[in-house]
């Protein structure tokens, strides 16, 4: 990532400023932006420009999801990591489920200076895509029972915000796409921090050790989280959650202070 310092030359007693840090947060399929409200306000309070965007579809009624799938989705977080680049020097890209397989997605072809990926999606389980398949051709859509949240006390306030219906179309959408996530994955080499659940019931949690494998990223950390289901953002181990991306974070923009500072000082001597 170049950080173009705010000194030239021709001020050398001048200091450079701190880069501005942007974060994207993207929920997952049938979430809401309510899904990182907290990690979104812990990240705003530290500084960062944080956005915590919704995925097209989303936010109002099942229905509206049906005609939509991952090119609109993909699409629509290029853009929001495109208008984030306007306003920062650097940009991390963090992602629940759908969301981080879209942040690797958009990491594959957008510079971005770290991603946090929160039980991602690659493979799925084997059986999924036949079953949905199959399904949509009888109902477009199917009853949601309840998140994938193991704390009671956290299902309980967190309950209004969860869809009653899941829509076959757009989860179809999502698994054909995966492949394509695969092929993609050894391209990308920003940092990375990927987070599993172990009883995760929605997605397995060797998709994300498959991520850490094939991802060609050099400096990348793979958390396994053993008291949480999948909403890992809501759930039992939400601060642990919540602390690691935070340290993340800070950990890479203070190598891009130290890169910006070494480059002022070349600047200052050329």
């Amino acid at each position: 990532m170049n950080i173009s310092p705010s000194s030239d030359s021709s001020h050398p007693s001048k200091t450079a400023r701190p880069p501005i840090i942007g974060a994207l947060l993207v929920h997952g399929l049938n979430g809401s932006r309510r899904d990182m409200e907290e990690l979104h306000e812990l990240l705003a309070l530290q500084g960062i420009v944080a956005e915590n965007m919704l995925l097209p579809g989303h936010g109002s009624n099942v229905r509206d999801m049906l005609p939509l799938g991952w090119p609109e989705w993909a699409q629509a977080v290029r853009s929001e990591v495109s208008l984030l680049k306007q306003r920062c020097d650097a940009v991390f890209l963090i992602g629940h489920s759908l969301g981080g397989a879209l942040c690797l997605h958009a990491a594959a072809h957008e510079e971005v200076a770290g991603i946090v990926t929160m039980c991602a999606p690659l493979y799925m389980h084997p059986w999924l895509a036949p079953a949905i398949n199959l399904t949509k051709r009888l109902t477009p859509l199917l009853p949601t029972l309840r998140e994938d949240v193991r704390d009671p006390v956290a299902r309980r306030r967190y309950t209004r915000d969860v869809y009653r219906w899941t829509p076959m179309a757009p989860v179809a959408s999502m698994l054909h796409h995966l492949p394509l996530l695969r092929a993609e994955l050894p391209t990308i080499s920003a940092p990375i921090l990927i987070m599993a659940a172990l009883h995760d019931h929605v997605v397995p949690a060797r998709d994300s050790r498959a991520i850490y494998r094939l991802i060609g990223s050099q400096q990348k950390h793979l958390v396994t989280l053993h008291h949480s289901y999948h909403v890992i953002m809501k759930d039992h181990d939400r601060e642990e959650v919540f602390a690691k991306t935070l340290a993340f974070i800070q950990r890479h923009t203070s190598m891009l202070n130290a890169h910006q500072r070494a480059s002022l000082e070349i600047d200052q001597t050329a």
